[in-house]
């Protein structure tokens, strides 16, 4: 009788366990649909807006501003496949999940900060946007932690209502989001102070001469950061620094095509374990370890018998 209560309960067992992979399965190739959907709406969004660019010379905002009015700015970095409107909201949350149409969105924007001017007239301006895969949204913005692709481009363009914008790559970083030199541009209303210090100090790589540029003249230097998650964690961002005079002069830098003005630290990470990606991932470990152990230890069960 009781090896007949164990036969039962061991077939229950096993029940149990199939539907839980099948159930794990169809979850995950839903996942995988769900995932495919949100970058395909990201890709669609962004096929419709970039017809709507404005021009080099006198930029017009008219058509983009009927879609939108919150659109402030269209940035463009060379070399990589961000080339969006720039949007401001209510607060930093509005475009988080939405997109340039105001329709939700798990992509969402890129968006400026709302403690930031909205004319861009800062001497330091933030804006944030997604780390998406398939160079979408903020995604590229890993590239420039490659030591030759921050070599080789150096430039990006941010499009304002009746004007062109040239900036320069000046450094790259990966830092918590609670970095006050980074994440609170009230910081820097008067001028950049020691940012330049905390640049040099801190980032992966960045161009010397750009970065003793803003140490000896912050009042004249305006820069723009732009910021995204870091390896799925939710403390850690990549940060890429782009920077050009108030003026509009080029910054000097004599030996800036030299690989020697290329100067690296190396990335600091923070806050990996609250990464959930970390911890999904730990669970499924500990679950395919328990389903082989199990089917390892049922297949003993049944030669032994």
């Amino acid at each position: 009788m009781n090896w007949m209560i164990l036969k039962g309960l061991n077939k229950i067992y096993g029940l149990i366990i199939s539907v839980f992979i099948v159930g794990a399965a169809a979850y995950a190739g839903y996942a995988l649909w769900d995932n495919a959907q949100i970058y395909q709406q990201a890709k669609d969004v962004q096929d419709q807006i970039r017809h709507l660019k404005p021009k080099d010379k006198g930029p017009s905002f008219d058509e983009l501003r009927a879609i939108n009015p919150d659109v402030v700015a269209w940035l463009d970095v060379k070399g990589t496949n961000i080339d969006n409107p720039v949007l401001q909201g209510k607060t930093n949350l509005t475009y988080m999940d939405k997109d340039v149409y105001g329709n939700f969105s798990l992509a969402g924007s890129l968006f400026l900060d709302t403690r930031n001017k909205a004319d861009f007239s800062d001497h330091y301006s933030l804006i944030y946007g997604h780390n998406m895969d398939e160079h979408l949204m903020f995604g590229d913005l890993d590239l420039f932690k490659d030591k030759d692709f921050f070599k080789k481009h150096r430039k990006a363009t941010l499009l304002i209502p009746g004007e062109k914008r040239e900036f320069s790559v000046a450094a790259v970083l990966q830092t918590s989001a609670g970095n006050e030199e980074i994440f609170n541009p009230d910081r820097w209303k008067g001028n950049m102070g020691t940012l330049g210090n905390f640049l040099q100090a801190n980032s992966k790589w960045y161009h010397a001469g750009y970065v003793q540029a803003l140490i000896d003249h912050p009042d004249e230097m305006e820069v723009l950061s732009l910021a995204t998650c870091s390896d799925g964690s939710t403390n850690d961002r990549t940060i890429l620094i782009l920077m050009r005079t108030k003026n509009n002069q080029p910054i000097k830098d004599e030996g800036i095509k030299s690989n020697n003005t290329i100067i690296g630290h190396g990335s600091k990470k923070t806050g990996d374990t609250q990464n959930p990606q970390f911890w999904m991932r730990m669970i499924v470990g500990i679950i395919l370890f328990i389903v082989v152990f199990e089917g390892i230890d049922r297949l003993r069960s049944r030669k032994k018998i």
